[in-house]
């Protein structure tokens, strides 16, 4: 197997899951047969948002050929990494190079879990949602957005209520129409932008 480590490791962060990793390869004399690839490997060592550490679960992937950089995608958003990298040949892969620890920034939040209508008056409503799965950073609010359906396939301009409370969790939405079907969406929200929208439909009294 290869008896040196890739020198000159380094991440460029070019969004909250996907990083570019670049090396100096190995000399020739010290593949120690054909070179076959570069194997970049990575594990997550905490979440920015709450600080745990993790048990780091190694990942990695293969680079075919005399390569000096790969992309590395579907990264967890707001989370601390380390990252090695080593030459492989049919034998198998020689050393790792020291760890470089980077950081990815927020991303915007998953989906709430669910939309749910509490009740209904003839011109108002009271909705309530989850949290998202993930926050993929600090949570800054939600954004709470309304538009009239009907059954003839016609939809009214959709309206925007900014939640600006991160821990606000319902809302009561005055001033609709009696008689009338709406849809509703929240989508969470981080300082990078609102995430997928979970929706809901109802009919006012």
């Amino acid at each position: 197997v290869p008896d040196a480590a890739p020198s000159g490791v380094s991440v460029e962060v070019v969004n909250s899951t996907l990083v570019e990793v670049y090396w100096f390869g190995i000399p020739r004399d010290r593949v120690r047969g054909h070179l076959r690839g570069y194997k970049v490997n990575w594990w997550k060592t905490k979440s920015m948002l709450d600080g745990k550490r993790h048990h780091p679960e190694k990942h990695f992937l293969m680079f075919v050929g005399d390569r000096n950089h790969g992309m590395i995608p579907g990264l967890d958003p707001f989370s601390e990494f380390h990252l090695t990298v080593s030459a492989f040949n049919s034998r198998g892969d020689g050393p790792e190079s020291s760890p470089v620890m980077f950081e990815t920034p927020e991303g915007v939040p998953e989906q709430p879990r669910f939309l749910r209508i509490q009740n209904f008056d003839k011109d108002s409503v009271t909705l309530s949602w989850g949290l998202p799965k993930k926050a993929n950073g600090h949570l800054t609010g939600y954004l709470l957005q309304y538009q009239i359906i009907n059954e003839t396939r016609e939809v009214g301009a959709v309206s925007d209520v900014s939640v600006a409370n991160r821990s606000v969790l319902s809302w009561r939405l005055a001033g609709l129409s009696p008689s009338t079907r709406y849809k509703f969406y929240i989508k969470a929200c981080t300082a990078k932008g609102c995430g997928k929208a979970a929706t809901e439909e109802g009919l006012t009294l």
